[in-house]
């Protein structure tokens, strides 16, 4: 069966008990989903419209659930339609009932679920790599050639700085004697005009950054990709306790569509699709969009808890995170493991 593609209204984005699935997946936990798991392949959603937060207005930000609203995925499993609101304001959302389900930063809702003592729910992954790279200015062509120099990972307190200082360590430097880290403000793109015009030496980018960076004279010194389960989907309990049939339709539909999108023959299907949903999607964005898929998770899942750890350590470093927080009791992937049991999918994580 050809999958259609159903372009649906453009929506407005703004500023600023248990389902009947609930008696058949007790067997699910946690921790590791049970062998009686039953199917969620024919689910349908308790609501039939579903109200997402999203806090980057990126097209590769939202190309789950866009692509499942256009394929008709979400329609085929009872959501009619999604109202999507852009703003940094997601956790409170949340909170405040305006908002069903949000992607997030993994840090943010832990962090939520850490200082106000509501129920959070991370429910899906979404990016479970995150890219660790340095771009240079010109004439910085060994990591020798930083000592002395300034590196920014924006603000200084900040994820993208720690792992500017990883990738020091990484190269034989140490960040707190051989170079220094200032902050800056902005974006990535900036952090690029940064290097470029000579105000730091180098910086974190992305991989869309590096052609404007090579034509500048600089290059990446480095570049790798590691597991990190930056962000995902996230709902309060008490929301999923009274939708957990939607939630599951909802996430379904989700990794369906990603599984569509990471197929190569559907990369041009993509970026037509979303064009027309009124994304802007830059030359550099397109070129990039196989290094982009690199940090998605294609199946909702993630490396491993140990992955988890690590990828939260620094933000218990600084205190962001309390030090005896436990994020197994945010994160509940028994919708993700429901839906890979349906797609045919190994379960990933295997366990939590």
């Amino acid at each position: 069966m050809k999958d259609k593609i159903v372009l649906p209204r453009r929506d407005v984005l703004l500023m600023g008990g248990a389902g009947l699935l609930g008696t058949f997946i007790a067997a699910a936990t946690t921790k590791e989903a049970g062998a009686q798991m039953a199917s969620i392949k024919n689910i349908k959603a308790n609501l039939h419209e579903l109200r997402i937060g999203e806090f980057n207005p990126n097209y590769a930000s939202a190309l789950g659930y866009r692509m499942a609203q256009a394929l008709g995925y979400f329609k085929e499993h009872g959501i009619d339609d999604i109202k999507v609101t852009l703003s940094d304001q997601y956790i409170a959302g949340l909170i405040g009932g305006s908002l069903d389900v949000s992607r997030t930063d993994t840090d943010a809702i832990m962090a939520a679920a850490a200082r106000s003592g509501k129920p959070f729910k991370m429910i899906s992954c979404y990016r479970d790599r995150e890219w660790w790279i340095m771009g240079v200015r010109k004439g910085i062509n060994k990591p020798e050639d930083l000592k002395g120099k300034k590196i920014t990972g924006g603000p200084i307190d900040g994820h993208n700085t720690w792992v500017q200082r990883q990738i020091v360590k990484a190269m034989g430097l140490d960040p707190d004697k051989d170079v220094q880290f200032v902050p800056t403000s902005g974006g990535s793109d900036k952090r690029l005009l940064a290097v470029i015009n000579g105000t730091v030496d180098a910086a974190s980018l992305f991989p869309r950054h590096e052609k404007g960076l090579k034509d500048a004279g600089g290059k990446f010194i480095y570049h790798k990709a590691q597991a990190a389960p930056q962000e995902g989907y996230g709902a309060l309990g008490d929301w999923l306790a009274k939708n957990e049939d939607t939630a599951y339709a909802f996430v379904l539909a989700d990794i369906k569509a990603r599984q569509w999108v990471f197929k190569p023959e559907n990369k041009e299907k993509t970026f037509a699709t979303m064009e027309k949903l009124g994304y802007k999607i830059t030359p550099a964005f397109k070129a990039g969009f196989d290094e982009s898929l690199r940090q998605m998770s294609p199946d909702g899942g993630f490396e491993s808890g140990a992955s988890m750890t690590r990828f939260l350590d620094p933000e218990v470093k600084t205190g962001k995170i309390p030090k005896n927080f436990d994020w197994h009791k945010v994160v509940d992937m028994k919708y993700v493991w429901a839906a890979q049991k349906a797609l045919g999918l190994p379960q990933r994580p295997a366990k939590l």
